[in-house]
């Protein structure tokens, strides 16, 4: 990754140009851009953000079904499974740009991987980057709605920022899929039990 720290009017700069670009559907040339903006600041969220729908709307407006053939699929299985394996040490040892610049070029494959995503925001939450580590699940959310996994990360991360509403809502959407969710109806009755006591003291 380019170590090279922008300064800040530069970021702007090249974030409006970006977002025209992107407003303008020219897909290419916007991942060009936010993808220089998240190589300066790798915590940039809506770089990040836009990166992925770039990719997404690109993939979809592509002519040609490759993503869709066997052996696509095949060939995003394995590259996000060598990704996987190739993170690990990058982790043990804090490279964190280093991690999230792999995880990145292995999306670019396949904007649609729910699990990179994912791992992206395990990596954002781990390292104390809420913001962004629920930017990355609500992408894979979008996604993949019925994903419990994702629902249930999404009210954890939620109740850390004391967003009650949301996190009761994620819980909510659990239980829809799996009335028998210990966990979630536990967590739901635990942010109930927390909204009484936030009341009690406004009052």
């Amino acid at each position: 990754m380019n170590n090279s720290t922008l300064p800040n009017n530069l970021l702007k700069e090249f974030y409006d140009k970006a977002l025209l670009a992107f407003e303008k559907k020219n897909y290419e040339y916007a991942i060009e851009l936010f993808s220089q903006i998240l190589s300066s600041d790798y915590t940039h969220i809506e770089a990040r953000h836009y990166l992925h729908l770039s990719r997404r709307y690109m993939q979809n407006t592509a002519k040609d079904a490759q993503n869709s053939s066997l052996f696509s699929k095949l060939f995003c299985q394995l590259n996000r499974f060598f990704t996987m394996i190739s993170i690990k040490a990058m982790i043990k040892k804090g490279n964190i740009e280093g991690c999230l610049e792999r995880l990145e070029k292995s999306l670019a494959y396949n904007p649609i991987d729910t699990e990179l995503l994912k791992k992206i925001a395990d990596i954002f939450y781990e390292n104390g980057m809420i913001p962004q580590a629920i930017q990355n699940l609500e992408e894979a959310k979008s996604i993949n709605p019925n994903d419990i996994t994702i629902l249930k990360k999404l009210g954890a991360m939620y109740s850390k920022k004391n967003d009650l509403q949301n996190a009761r809502a994620n819980y909510e959407l659990v239980l829809k899929l799996d009335p028998k969710d210990i966990e979630s109806s536990r967590a739901i009755k635990d942010l109930e039990a927390l909204g009484t006591i936030q009341r009690e003291f406004t009052q």
